[in-house]
């Protein structure tokens, strides 16, 4: 009772989001749970996982055991207990805090060093794919770079997330958080919840924050980037992960991985330094700002929190701006591919078509553009699907997978709440297992670009569907061309 109560709590307050949809395609943290107590409330949600054991010296005997909200000390990694680690948890209450408050996430706010906890933002249970059986991942906070602006030094925190410190992983995967290069909060949030799916896949993650544009989040050193300013954060980021992956078990050439911003950030990184990076999963990623402005010109483009957000970007209205200046083509991505012939890193792309504030059509230019396809021209309209998810070849190594009932932050969904299920962003209930699926197969597609091979056994759920993932996978890399790749 008290779960579907809390479920319900949350559920109205995307529901009060709902109501202004066109202003809030893109919600912040603090529009869903409102205050510290409400976020706190959402116990009852969190899931069942527990972290990997580490270990404890008790009397002369190295005993197994695993930490909890009150195991704060030493702690080792290894069963003969001669690797040793500092470990201090993390309250939800204090985790919720930190989350919510908009000057102090991100920049290193009460980091000890060399420290490990549990981060309960990967318990809750609220992502598209279900949490279950999964473990929960361990939580390193650190300072990957400071940069001294107008407003003083902005130290950027970089969470590094392990299946158990002291492991050798299968790689590494670089994720980029959303919130339109202005907000980490929602976008920070939905990260957390994904991360887990990838760590069970044996990845060490990498989460580092970015400077942002205007000021409505962040300290005023990390205030009014520019987006040459933010690309540069996540290069910085990239090098660094290069550097030091080695001392975090896993590999130093990195699959990178966005949600929305975050994902144009991945797609930059894959374009601009494809010698160091492995492949890149990018969900709903704004790929294209030429297109973007052209619709806006040409009246297709009308939703205002979008709008804003390109003002932001390029320095200008869409009607205004210079889109033959910076740093519009540098961010025209489809375009670059196809003029300057780039050679890109495999790219894995999931986009719902019920999009409004990231359309569709930005992932489909750009997995034409990779297949060597012609691309869609700017008063094209993207066509509903045959069925709830198609997948489409992007030539060698890339595919997309669309949606059709998918909206922004899709991966994202509150349901099995007495609320109706429009408020997921996923869909319906259906809708919302074939998202879930996704997230199964970019999981698996990083593993495969990492392992240069295909994935021996898929992470499917049961009841069918088994010959989709082995298609999708075949399109992916290359083995499978469909007759009609989408409908225009």
């Amino acid at each position: 009772m008290i779960r579907n109560v809390v479920r319900v709590a949350i559920a109205s307050g995307l529901l009060l989001v709902g109501q202004h949809a066109s202003a809030q395609s893109n919600p912040s943290i603090s529009s869903i749970f409102q205050s510290v107590l409400a976020c706190a409330l959402i116990e009852p949600l969190l899931s069942d996982s527990e972290p990997e054991p580490l270990y404890v010296l008790d009397a002369a005997n190295c005993v197994s055991v695993v930490p909890d909200s009150s195991s704060n000390g030493t702690y080792y990694t290894d069963a003969s207990c001669s690797s040793e680690i500092s470990f201090e948890a993390t309250a939800l209450l204090s985790h919720c805090e930190v989350l919510l408050d908009a000057g102090r996430l991100g920049e290193g706010d009460g980091l000890v060093a060399d420290t490990w906890t549990l981060s309960p933002g990967n318990r809750i249970d609220l992502g598209a794919r279900p949490l279950d059986g999964i473990a929960q991942p361990y939580l390193q906070r650190l300072i990957y770079r400071t940069v001294e602006t107008d407003g003083g030094s902005c130290n950027l925190e970089m969470r590094v997330y392990s299946p158990r410190p002291g492991v050798t992983a299968k790689g590494s995967l670089l994720a980029l958080h959303g919130g339109s290069w202005s907000a980490r909060g929602f976008g920070f949030f939905g990260l957390e919840l994904t991360i887990p799916h990838f760590i069970d896949q044996g990845f060490v993650v990498y989460a580092p924050f970015y400077r942002l544009l205007g000021d409505s989040e962040g300290s005023a050193a990390c205030h009014n980037a520019s987006i040459v300013d933010i690309t540069n954060d996540a290069s910085a980021a990239l090098t660094w992960v290069r550097e030091n992956a080695a001392q975090y078990g896993s590999t130093a050439k990195p699959v990178v991985f966005g949600q929305s911003a975050g994902a144009h950030l991945a797609a930059s990184l894959a374009l601009n330094h494809p010698e160091d990076v492995a492949a890149g999963v990018l969900f709903y990623p704004p790929t294209d700002f030429t297109d973007f402005a052209l619709r806006v010109r040409n009246g297709h483009y009308t939703n205002s929190q979008g709008l804003n957000i390109l003002t932001k970007v390029i320095g200008g209205t869409a009607e205004e701006a210079d889109l033959s200046a910076t740093p519009v083509p540098e961010n025209s991505f489809p375009t670059r591919i196809i003029e300057g012939a780039l050679e890109v890193p495999p790219l894995m792309m999931v986009h719902g078509l019920q999009d409004d504030l990231v359309e569709a059509r930005q992932s489909i230019r750009l997995c034409d553009a990779l297949a060597g396809r012609q691309l869609m021209s700017v008063n094209t309209e993207v066509q509903p699907l045959a069925q709830l998810r198609e997948s489409v070849a992007c030539g060698e190594g890339s595919t997309l997978q669309l949606i059709q009932e998918g909206q922004h932050a899709l991966d994202v969904c509150v349901a099995d709440t007495l609320i109706a299920t429009d408020l997921c962003p996923s869909g319906s209930t259906a809708s919302r297992l074939e998202v879930s699926d996704a997230i199964a197969d970019a999981a698996s597609f990083a593993v495969a670009a990492i392992q240069s091979e295909l994935p021996v056994t898929p992470t499917r759920r049961s009841g069918g569907g088994g010959s989709l993932w082995l298609l999708v996978v075949l399109m992916g890399f290359g083995f499978y061309r469909p007759v009609t790749a989408h409908k225009r």
